[in-house]
């Protein structure tokens, strides 16, 4: 049975606008609802150093594995091209970068067809006898294939235009495919020691919300985000976040309503 106490309070309370009684869920301070956030895509090399961005779990996972293994290669992660245009970034208490690594030497592939011909022409003939050992070898096995391939990375015989001479008959050369090697452009994450970085933070999005943000973003315009997302989006102080291969700045709307 309720106090005399209590039931004054409660009567009281009824009595008097806005009152709640003590203990009552009702009576207790709502979580104030989070102002709209606007996401912006802007260019990552625009970030100031100063900034912090936020970035998703799986970034964050998929960048901690990178930061243990300096030979990773990160090429083809989204969200390493948008760091390579940081300077730097701090993540986990150390500095770091996206750099670039080259593989391929730039060289170049040469392929011949080998035929005989009746008459040298105009063209400078060359012994084949009086090639370099090495040179010479290659010369006859092309001329008894009839083809021969260069690649300026092995080295070996690269003929000229020059007509050959083998057993009193006269081969030609001929080209017929070029070829340039590539050079391949790979990107890895490396310790550096600069010290005008941004700073990664990981955001506490679980799949359901990073689902919803990621229904709710657009990558080539502005889009606003509100309740949770917006709460969780700003909770690390971040004024900028990225997914996807896009950096996003986080503000408020102009109009201080969401759109």
């Amino acid at each position: 049975m309720p106090s005399r106490r209590t039931v004054l309070g409660t009567v009281a309370c009824t009595l008097v606008p806005g009152c709640s009684r003590l203990g009552d869920p009702s009576s207790q301070e709502a979580t104030p609802t989070p102002a709209p956030v606007v996401l912006s895509p802007v260019d990552a090399a625009a970030v100031p150093h100063t900034a912090t961005v936020g970035v998703f779990s799986e970034t964050a996972s998929e960048l901690g594995a990178a930061t243990r293994d300096a030979s990773a290669d990160v090429t083809d992660h989204e969200w390493a091209h948008v760091l390579r245009e940081f300077d730097c970034f701090a993540f986990e208490g150390t500095t770091y970068a996206v750099v670039e690594q080259t593989s391929g030497s730039g060289g170049y592939v040469n392929e011949y067809s080998v035929s005989e011909v009746d008459d040298p022409g105009n063209e400078s003939t060359v012994r084949v006898a009086d090639l370099p050992d090495s040179d010479r070898r290659e010369a006859i096995d092309a001329i008894a294939a009839g083809e021969h391939r260069y690649d300026s990375d092995v080295g070996g015989f690269d003929p000229n235009s020059s007509v050959y001479v083998h057993n009193g008959s006269y081969y030609v050369f001929s080209l017929e495919v070029h070829g340039d090697k590539p050079v391949e452009v790979t990107y890895a994450v490396e310790a550096t020691d600069g010290d005008r970085c941004v700073t990664l933070e990981p955001l506490s999005l679980d799949e359901e919300q990073a689902a919803a943000l990621d229904a709710t973003r657009q990558p080539d315009e502005a889009s606003t985000v509100t309740d949770d997302l917006a709460r969780i989006l700003t909770a690390p102080d971040s004024g900028f976040i990225i997914r996807d291969g896009t950096c996003y700045e986080l503000s408020a709307p102009s109009d201080g309503t969401a759109t």
